[in-house]
């Protein structure tokens, strides 16, 4: 038995003797200093965050990206993975992810999503997380237009810092087809006005595409309202925003009008037959050669940001007045589908205050995707346009958090961003600027409702289908399903929001 005992000690003090081997050789393989780039890289989160385009997703992406995690790697200890969708499928596709378990850890969202993001208890409140990580955004953002952010008295999304005022009734036209026809743009300011200006180019070019929408799954009316739609259009303020009383948007004249038309444009042959079918948005399609026009909300720079998506020189006209509203403010929230949350707050703030970041998430990287020129513009290399351009998101750079940070492109005025906040104090403001809809007690009507109009929107909306006996028919169904609880829930929040903010 003792001869036994004398083995097993033996062995328990070779397995010991191995194990602090093992730990003296671990030990000395350690870097000795924490910070080298293979263990940053190896201990890095990675975030993924979505990102909405009007086009496709761009060959150069993995490159961008690679530059982008040069920068967040050393400042946050982190690394992203874009997530590019086009404009037409982004709600949907980020309600399924924010209703899964999939990873979504930055996400850009406007009043169309958040409410039932929010009712859904699929976005987390911010105010502890911008406290500790989003200094800059704070500083950059004020407190004013941080309240934009808040919904149900908590803070929930970040609203971006750029043209909030929007060009209602704005169009994108060929400049060489404009002149082509001694047409002058800045002469276009109603739908009268535009529609002559189809009917010569539509007589002239028989076989082009007049008209397109600027985003695949969107009618003109994107881009084309004179009513604050207090973010989903099932209860709308008439006249800009200018009274307080909510009604049912396609009741109003302003909604009438606009369907007839677009149903003369489609009727005359303006608008493709397939329109409710297109798979490309306005500017990829004009950039094919055979579209004229597409709709588009404009702001200061909108023709060289058209140019740079399309491959032509574009020209611009408006017929509705600029307007300010709470819904057309994008944000950027953090889903509870975030696995590292503390970081997605810091990359947002990197989105407010690092110019690196905007600019290669808007323009690439220098050299490659764009050159800087001596007055601090910005153009395509040598080669290179927006044809060939292996990334350019331009066309989303009001998008990307703090728009004043990037560069501004080649054929603007180097002062366009000065200009731009000039342009946000014009136009017209909505008496329920800073309003967000709380839908959470009305969420099932929402979900009905939003159903019916889905199916007549595009083909209405796009004058596909003649509106008289189209429109009474879904009025009445959206009525069935919850309509009038809507609008009256919504007028019961708001008449609250103007008593609290003392808004008369």
């Amino acid at each position: 038995m003792k001869k036994i005992l004398v083995v097993l000690l033996a062995i328990v003090m070779s397995f010991s003797l191995i194990g602090c081997a093992s730990k003296k050789v671990s030990d000395e393989k350690e870097p000795t200093t924490t910070g080298s780039k293979d263990n940053e890289k190896e201990k890095a989160d990675k975030l993924v965050v979505a990102l909405r385009t009007f086009g496709t997703t761009p060959a150069d992406l993995k490159d961008v990206q690679e530059k982008i995690n040069e920068i967040t790697r050393e400042k946050i200890n982190a690394e992203v993975e874009l997530m590019i969708i086009p404009s037409g499928s982004y709600k949907q596709q980020m309600t399924l992810m924010l209703s899964g378990s999939e990873q979504l850890d930055v996400m850009g969202a406007n009043a169309s999503i958040i409410p039932s993001a929010y009712a859904g208890e699929q976005i987390r409140p911010l105010q502890d997380l911008l406290d500790k990580y989003g200094q800059g955004i704070k500083e950059t953002l004020g407190e004013n237009l941080l309240k934009c952010g808040e919904f149900a008295g908590e803070l929930y999304t970040i609203p971006i810092k750029c043209d909030s005022a929007s060009g209602m009734g704005g169009f994108i036209l060929r400049k060489d087809i404009c002149d082509k026809y001694n047409i002058d743009a800045s002469t276009i300011d109603s739908y009268d006005k535009l529609t002559k200006v189809f009917e010569t180019v539509h007589k002239s070019e028989p076989d082009m595409t007049i008209l397109s929408t600027s985003s695949v799954g969107y009618s003109f009316l994107q881009s084309n309202s004179r009513w604050d739609k207090l973010g989903d259009n099932f209860g709308v303020l008439a006249d800009s925003g200018q009274n307080l009383k909510v009604v049912d948007l396609f009741e109003t004249e302003e909604y009438k009008e606009y369907l007839k038309v677009v149903r003369e444009w489609y009727e005359k042959g303006y608008i493709s037959k397939d329109i409710t079918n297109v798979t490309e948005g306005g500017a990829a399609l004009m950039k094919a050669g055979n579209l004229f026009a597409y709709n588009t909300a404009g702001k200061p720079g909108i023709k060289i940001q058209e140019k740079n998506s399309s491959g032509y020189d574009v020209e611009y006209c408006q017929v509705l007045p600029t307007l300010t509203v709470t819904g057309n403010i994008w944000q950027w929230t953090i889903p509870q589908n975030s696995k590292y949350p503390e970081k997605a707050m810091q990359f947002i703030n990197l989105m407010y205050t690092d110019k690196d970041i905007i600019n290669l998430m808007a323009y690439g990287i220098k050299d490659k995707h764009y050159v800087l020129n001596n007055d601090g513009t910005i153009d395509y290399p040598s080669g290179v346009d927006a044809s060939n351009s292996g990334y350019n998101m331009s066309s989303m750079v009001w998008s990307l958090g703090n728009e004043f940070n990037a560069y501004v492109w080649k054929g603007n005025d180097p002062d366009v961003w000065k200009q731009t906040e000039e342009w946000n104090k014009t136009g017209v403001f909505s008496k329920a600027y800073g309003f967000v809809f709380n839908n959470n007690t009305v969420a099932n009507e929402i979900a009905a409702v939003q159903n019916v109009y889905d199916q007549y929107r595009m083909s209405l909306e796009c004058g596909v289908i003649a509106p008289d006996s189209a429109l009474e028919e879904m009025n009445k169904k959206l009525y069935d399903v919850g309509l009038q609880k809507i609008i009256d829930e919504k007028q019961k929040q708001l008449d609250k929001w103007a008593a609290d903010n003392n808004v008369k």
